[in-house]
């Protein structure tokens, strides 16, 4: 089990329903959690924190969640922060749009409760790897071992 109590996460998602769901998921695993209701307002608050991961919506006023992504992957203070997009745009082709903008994982809504928190785990635990490929690959692998110890029924 990751250590978490430490961490902070970044909440960045324009509904309240949302952001609700998401901090009452995230208080069951000890995190500090920090909202953000649109893009702007994420970039600086991801400067002012330095976030551990941040989860992501894409449809957002002022900027939307791929922009916001491709802002914090340009600069060095916070292109290694984890970045798991959560968002119902599941058309075809939208994986690779989100991959492409910089995101480490992507979401569709609706979710299971368990699946986010093992990919919250996963990407918590792996996320001090440095090389980027390196990471996602034990990221993958370690999702894989969580969803095979709590029996394989956490599936996406």
């Amino acid at each position: 089990m990751v250590h978490m109590s430490a961490r902070k996460v970044l909440v960045v998602d324009d509904d309240a329903g949302m952001r609700e769901v998401l901090e009452t998921a995230l208080a069951t695993e000890n995190l500090t959690v920090y909202t953000s209701v649109d893009g702007k307002d994420a970039v600086q608050k991801t400067l002012s924190l330095k976030p551990d991961l941040i989860l992501l919506d894409v449809n957002m006023p002022n900027l939307n969640g791929l922009t916001f992504c491709k802002a914090i992957r340009s600069s060095t203070e916070t292109r290694k922060i984890p970045v798991i997009i959560i968002t119902g745009l599941t058309a075809k082709g939208r994986i690779e749009e989100c991959m492409a903008a910089g995101a480490d994982d992507f979401l569709g809504k609706p979710f299971r409760v368990e699946e986010l928190l093992i990919r919250i785990r996963a990407m918590l635990k792996t996320s001090h790897i440095p090389d980027h490929g390196q990471r996602i690959q034990q990221y993958l692998l370690t999702m894989r071992d969580m969803r095979k110890h709590l029996g394989g029924d956490a599936k996406p």
